[in-house]
């Protein structure tokens, strides 16, 4: 298989998503996490919705038929989204980004338990190369995890699950447009409840500061989630999501460059497995076809 446009693309995604949970630790500071996530999961939604309404299709976005599916795919988004944004409030930046290379263990047993994918021994391995590198990277000797870190940790796998679901509805030739739209429009909207159904005073906790940052967050939400089901339409879930530990990569580059955080020599192994594991699972997928 050569590198085609749907592998640009997921590529794309990758460092998007590596560089989201730096972007969202640096701006978490100092605000509540539950309103900025509800903030930038609504503004996600709106670029999706104005292809809906460009296409005359926003009616199909609360159609009962759809909707039943559509709003689980929600749910486990929203809980992504909140176990993400809780969580890095509590820790690092780097273990946040690193924290999320834990994804490619849960695709790869959801997708062979729930979707029937064939996994070959060797993308099993390299994508525990992968994974293992990110761990060496956070491992920092007898240090215990927090409630943030384990948080993170739960968040690819609600990630996975509503990724699961949303691909059902790919395999029903459902527009990616309106798959999209619901996942950030809905969870976007269950975030926001809870967020005042927690927070009695998060009305006067709205800013122009705190919109803005949902807006950047918000946007790069958005291009990251059209580039992750564009290249899910076309491949499976656990073959993309082998690519994940790029973000690795890309969050400790940012981590030291934008956080200025030094880098080790642990973390430097944890950059070879990464990169080893990256160029072994092209290997595998470049000889399926």
């Amino acid at each position: 298989m050569k590198f085609n446009k749907t592998y640009l693309i997921l590529f794309t995604g990758m460092i998007l998503w590596g560089l989201y949970p730096i972007f969202t630790h640096r701006y978490i500071l100092g605000l509540d996490p539950l309103l900025l996530v509800s903030i930038s999961t609504l503004i996600a939604s709106v670029p999706f919705i104005i292809q809906l309404i460009i296409k005359k299709e926003l009616s199909q976005l609360f159609s009962i038929k759809i909707l039943k599916t559509l709003i689980f795919v929600a749910l486990f988004t929203a809980i992504g989204q909140a176990f993400l944004f809780i969580g890095t409030k509590l820790t690092s930046g780097t273990n946040t980004g690193l924290l999320l290379q834990s994804e490619p263990i849960y695709s790869l047993i959801l997708g062979a338990f729930f979707l029937g994918e064939i996994i070959s021994s060797g993308q099993i391995f390299a994508t525990l190369l992968m994974v293992f590198g990110a761990m060496v990277i956070v491992y920092k000797g007898g240090s215990s995890i927090n409630l943030g870190d384990i948080l993170i940790l739960l968040s690819p796998l609600t990630f996975q699950i509503s990724h699961l679901i949303g691909k059902r509805l790919l395999n029903k030739k459902v527009d990616v447009n309106l798959i999209l739209a619901g996942r950030q429009f809905f969870g976007g909207a269950m975030l926001l409840f809870f967020a005042f159904a927690t927070n009695k005073n998060a009305i006067s906790l709205l800013s122009y500061k705190i919109v803005s940052i949902g807006f950047f967050l918000g946007i790069i939400a958005a291009i990251v989630a059209l580039c992750w089901y564009l290249s899910i339409k076309k491949i499976p879930v656990s073959v993309a999501s082998s690519f994940l530990p790029l973000t690795a990569l890309v969050s400790l580059i940012a981590s030291v460059v934008y956080l200025k955080e030094v880098v080790s020599i642990q973390q430097y192994i944890g950059f070879v497995l990464i990169v080893g594991g990256m160029f072994w699972q092209t290997h595998i997928i470049n000889n399926k076809v």
